[in-house]
């Protein structure tokens, strides 16, 4: 069977022979049929494939063409699949039919169908860039064209196509640089182990190889962890140069140091990546690795505490409210403990949730806030009162004039590879400010050694170091049996009738930050010895919100041996 001269000849020529011989002869002879001539139907697809490059190196781009004839009598339609080798990546939307972008579109998973009539031709393009050296030093690469086609009769015809197979020659004296961590999600505080692997695949010796790692912001380095090939290099850092040496055709580099992450705010992600410089050949030579991208996983919680009233006095109640938020797409687990400074107490049964009272949660002890769900907000809130009275003892006792604390927020949450992180967060300080008279009293006296019935000389001084003016009388002035002998001296004027024993000195209205003295004299019992022991008490009254209000503060207390008599 043959096809008849000429182009796009769609015939089939078609004829038999017999070879015979008779039997009056022995010359063979030959016996020829008419000739058949059969119309031939259908595309006859031809693929031709090319690529731009017959030698290539490490990180070179290639274009490969495939080129589609139809010199059949029909249409068909084509679909290319073309299985890139693994050692090449495409460049996406590289791929072009007749000079027209396909966008998206992969040889690996299949062209889009396209029509070809008979006599035209299909160009396709398309681009890939080599990653990797593959173990033969050269690229195989062969494409295939699925077609069907509509005969006259109208049945579908499917057929295939193979195009010729296409090599490219790595020639290389480059080397390879692959970057890892151990660890692609971290969070602030961890400490992470890198590997950088130098590879020389090739056949030429590579000479003064330098790697650097340049740290990106938010990763610092921990001096002295540098490993070559499992040995230590204390000595040196990536960022500024780790000097390798030379590298043999076939030798394997590996070098591992330790960063902790940092990470400055705002930052999500770290990335870095290697560089290697050396010598080939005479000609300087610089390879990067891959990229190696780090994701923190820093969950963004706040906690604000304020007060109901800057302003308060003792007795009174104030109300705490806590905003607990989570502004972050991360779940953690979370606990509160709030420790009220000495002098405030907790209010049993005060205790909101959301508005929600809690009974028997009381946050001085911690409370378990459970599940803080991502882009959530809580509010707690407590009442706390203040001490009843507030006052010293000869100066050493000193109430405080403003409460100040804080709230305290533990709470957890899990990295993608099971590991849990803990957080300490502190509030900002609610300062709660105290407005009350503190009184103080001092006393001292002289003698400190007398005989049965001698006479004593009070010094007494009494302050307010408090912020609101009190009225104040001292009592017990007199020790047991003592009498009054009157006033000694002093900044201020004592009003004591004559030969009267007053239970109370009336010291009048003592302003904020102020003091006042006063000194008197006392004659012991006549029948009293061995140590005497007292102390002075100041009772006060004050004003808060046009409400009358006492308080009492007690002195120091002193001491005076009484000696008997000599007769």
């Amino acid at each position: 069977m043959s096809e008849l001269p000429g182009p796009l000849s769609h015939w089939l020529k078609n004829q038999s022979l017999v070879r015979f011989s008779s039997g009056t002869t022995e010359l063979e002879q030959v016996a020829y049929s008419n000739t058949v001539v059969t119309p031939w139907i259908g595309p006859r697809i031809k693929v031709n494939k090319r690529c731009s490059e017959i030698t290539a190196v490490l990180g070179q781009f290639l274009t490969y063409q495939i080129e589609i004839v139809n010199t059949g009598n029909r249409t068909a339609i084509v679909r290319v699949v073309d299985p890139i080798s693994s050692d090449t990546s495409l460049l996406p939307n590289s791929v072009l039919r007749d000079g027209i972008p396909l966008p998206g579109v992969s040889p690996e998973q299949g062209l889009p169908p396209a029509e070809i009539a008979p006599g035209a031709v299909l160009t396709y393009h398309f681009q890939v860039v080599i990653v990797r050296l593959p173990s033969a030093l050269k690229l195989l690469n062969q494409a295939e064209v699925n077609y069907t086609f509509m005969t006259t009769e109208g049945r579908t015809v499917n057929g295939s196509e193979k195009s010729n197979v296409v090599e490219v020659r790595i020639e290389t004296s480059q080397l390879e640089v692959s970057l890892q961590v151990e660890r692609s999600h971290t969070f602030a505080g961890d400490i992470l182990m890198y590997t950088v692997v130098v590879n020389n695949p090739g056949f030429v010796a590579a000479t003064a190889a330098v790697l650097s790692v340049k740290f990106p912001q938010g990763v610092l380095f921990i001096p002295a962890s540098v490993t070559i090939n499992d040995m230590f290099s204390p000595q040196v850092t990536p960022d500024t140069g780790i000097d390798l040496g030379e590298i043999e055709p076939g030798n394997v580099v590996r070098v591992q140091y330790r960063v902790q992450v940092t990470r400055g705010p705002g930052v999500d992600q770290l990335s870095s990546m290697a560089v290697l410089k050396y010598i080939s050949a005479g000609k300087q030579e610089v390879v990067y690795s891959n990229e190696v991208t780090l994701i923190i996983v820093e969950p963004q919680i706040s906690i604000v505490k304020k007060v109901s009233t800057t302003v308060t006095a003792p007795g009174e109640r104030v109300q705490y409210h806590l905003t607990i938020s989570n502004h972050s797409n991360y779940a953690v687990d979370a606990k509160l403990q709030d420790a009220l400074p000495s002098g405030l107490f907790f209010v049993e049964g005060s205790f909101r949730w959301n508005g929600v009272k809690r009974l028997g949660t009381n946050p001085t002890t911690g409370v378990d806030l459970a599940t803080l769900t991502a882009r959530s907000e809580l509010h707690i809130q407590f009442e706390a009162q203040v001490e009843g009275e507030l006052g010293g003892s000869g100066g050493a006792g000193f109430a405080q004039r403003c409460y100040v604390n804080r709230a305290v927020l533990l709470y957890t949450f899990r990295l993608p590879d099971s590991r849990t992180i803990q957080r300490r967060l502190v509030s900002n300080e609610a300062i709660l400010e105290l407005r009350a008279p503190v009184i103080q009293v001092y006393v001292e006296v002289f003698p400190t050694s007398v005989e049965q019935g001698g006479t004593v000389t009070f010094q007494v001084k009494i302050t307010n170091v408090g912020s609101l003016p009190a009225r104040v009388q001292l009592g017990n002035i007199l020790p047991p049996g003592a009498k009054w002998v009157g006033q000694n001296s002093g900044q201020m004027q004592l009003n004591v009738p004559e030969y009267s024993t007053p239970r109370y000195l009336h010291i009048g209205e003592l302003g904020a930050e102020s003091e006042k003295n006063l000194a008197y004299l006392v004659q012991l019992a006549s029948d009293q010895t061995g140590i005497l022991r007292g102390d002075l008490t100041a009772i006060y009254t004050y004003e808060w919100n046009g409400e009358k209000r006492s308080g009492e503060a007690r002195s120091n207390e002193y001491h005076i041996l009484i000696e008997e008599r000599e007769e």
